[in-house]
């Protein structure tokens, strides 16, 4: 899902991405598990927070696409009033389009 150079560029400059292992007796990794009420070997999730870990989006669990992961950057901006860039929505309205399978072809002439 995040092959697409895009999505890392969005994840890279306007979050700070954060990696829990769900699979190690690692106790720094398990006592994240218990804050958010995670199990271990569980299928890997995704949260949108702010500092003090207020949800700007909805938890990405069950929805592994680009399209999800795209829409919950695009929301967790905008619940923070940050300004989305064009190319993120733009990107993120394309993955949407492609998920319920429309095509768009975009013409321009000088």
């Amino acid at each position: 899902m995040l092959s697409h150079p895009l999505i890392v560029e969005a994840a890279e400059t306007h979050f700070v991405p954060v990696a829990i292992k769900n699979n190690t007796k690692d106790d720094a990794d398990a006592e994240v598990l218990a804050h958010f009420g995670e199990k271990t070997w569980n299928n890997p999730v995704v949260y949108f927070l702010d500092a003090a870990e207020k949800r700007l989006a909805p938890k990405l669990h069950d929805e592994w696409t680009a399209a999800a992961l795209l829409r919950g950057m695009v929301t967790a901006l905008e619940k923070r009033k940050r300004t989305v860039p064009e190319w993120l929505r733009f990107v993120a309205n394309e993955e949407q389009s492609r998920r319920r399978g429309l095509e768009r072809a975009v013409f321009s002439q000088g």
